[in-house]
């Protein structure tokens, strides 16, 4: 017998198997049930999230021998000719392929005949964008008052490409990306009833791979099937996927995370010259970010992994903590546009890691604003000046005053500082002495991520 592939074997035959569009599936079969259903539909979506299934199983629910129903027997005449595609009361057409006006001139003359043996004449237009403007032109009489035994569905990909006259005379069902985690367990119940092993982990790779589209996913599935024998986990899927073991990805971020510049771009080249898409390094570092802080924060957060990767974000987790994980994802993520519009990505994604490498320092910088320790200018605050217990607050080594304070102003802060006795300063003229600080505004875009190195201007200030 010929293989059907996954997405054709358990495509829904049935709106209650139609899963992660809930609005929709509701919203038809109350009007089935009510006997309202409307003259034309435009189903509107991302690919492979049930748009063509949902407008063959409205085809069926009318035309069944029981119906109209919301629950069509599955058995009729009617109901197996649908799913067969051999139904001569159902036309299924591909908006792509036949977009001209000719072509819709054959469909108009179709609707002056009644049905052969259904209730309902059925037009289903896939890919209704696709069409010309004439063409849409010359439907809009036959949307606005279609004979009683029409019933026109549209589907599409693009619904903002669809003539807002022929919007405004469709019910219009918006079909959502199907959620990671809806997708991860249909995958495990299709491996369980079909006999081959799918880990959880692997599901939950394949899943958020798919972007929301279920036939995506079960495309994908299908492959890595054929590519594993039956035997579907973590190194098949990055096999085909193509990207990088977690253990790369998590001793980047690691070597990164503790300043080890050579190290982190000694991993990235050895993994970019293995072929691996800059693009999907970038976005596979950034997950792993993710994961770790999740784990940092709740363990229940994280998504499903295998117990050998968890142990090595875990590892990771604990060593920064959610505080830091959160800063150093939040710096990733700022480079997406500067990978994303580089010439070359591989030097973008290289200057996006050396960036990242400067934690330690922004880290040394915080603790020297704290007051927990002194910081080493060499590694983030040396533009501050070259003695090694100089805090926001010294007035050592001080040669130029900052731009916008004056000598006056520069002089009153001086005489704040504490005397003998120990007598503080006023917390306004602390916070205005801290404030223009050359080394409080340094650590200060440091930390916002607007300073990445320092270079001296060559005049000694």
């Amino acid at each position: 017998m010929t293989y059907q592939v996954l997405a054709r074997t358990w495509r829904p035959q049935k709106f209650s198997e139609l899963f992660g569009q809930d609005a929709v599936v509701q919203t038809l079969c109350n009007a089935l049930d009510s006997g309202t259903f409307g003259q034309a539909y435009l189903f509107s979506g991302l690919r492979g999230v049930g748009k063509t299934t949902a407008a063959r199983l409205l085809a069926k629910a009318v035309n069944c021998a029981e119906g109209p129903t919301a629950e069509p027997c599955g058995t009729c005449d009617s109901c197996r000719e649908v799913v067969e595609g051999s139904s001569i009361d159902v036309i299924e057409i591909d908006g792509a392929s036949n977009r001209g006006i000719d072509d819709v001139r054959e469909l108009r003359e179709l609707l002056q005949f009644r049905p052969t043996r259904d209730r309902f004449r059925v037009i289903i237009v896939d890919e209704v964008h696709m069409l010309t403007r004439e063409a849409f032109n010359a439907l809009l009489k036959s949307l606005e008052e279609p004979p009683p035994y029409i019933l026109w569905i549209f589907a599409t990909t693009e619904r903002l490409k669809v003539p807002d006259t022929i919007q405004s005379r469709c019910q219009q069902l918006e079909f959502r990306p199907v959620g990671a985690e809806l997708i991860r367990g249909r995958l495990e119940e299709i491996a369980a009833s079909e006999g081959f092993t799918l880990t959880p982990s692997a599901a939950a790779s394949i899943a958020a791979a798919s972007d929301g589209s279920v036939r995506d996913a079960l495309s994908l599935l299908d492959q890595l099937r054929a590519f594993a024998a039956d035997e579907v986990d973590d190194e098949a899927v990055a096999a085909i996927l193509g990207v990088p073991p977690i253990e790369v990805t998590v001793g980047l971020v690691g070597a990164l995370a503790e300043g080890r510049i050579g190290d982190g771009l000694a991993l990235l080249r050895e993994q970019l010259a293995a072929g691996q898409d800059p693009s999907v390094l970038y976005r596979e570092v950034g997950r792993t970010l993710r994961t770790a802080l999740y784990l940092a924060i709740d363990p229940k957060l994280a998504p499903v992994i295998s117990d050998s990767h968890r142990r090595l974000f875990s590892s990771l987790a604990d060593g920064l903590g959610e505080n830091a994980l959160g800063r150093m994802l939040g710096l990733w993520l700022d480079h997406e546009a500067l990978l994303r519009g580089a010439g070359n990505r591989e030097v973008a994604l290289e200057v996006a890691c050396l960036r990242l490498a400067r934690w330690p320092s922004v880290r040394r910088v915080e603790d020297w604003l704290g007051g927990s320790g002194a910081a080493d200018p060499d590694a983030g605050a040396g533009a501050a000046g070259s003695g090694s217990e100089r805090g926001p607050g010294s007035q050592a080594g001080r040669t130029s005053a900052v731009p916008g304070t004056s000598a006056t102003e520069e002089g009153a802060a001086r005489e704040q500082v504490p005397d003998a006795e120990g007598t503080q300063p006023d917390d306004a003229v602390l916070t205005k002495e801290a404030g223009a600080d050359p080394g409080v505004i340094l650590a200060t875009r440091i930390l916002g991520g607007e300073v990445v190195a320092v270079q001296s201007d060559g005049d000694g200030s």
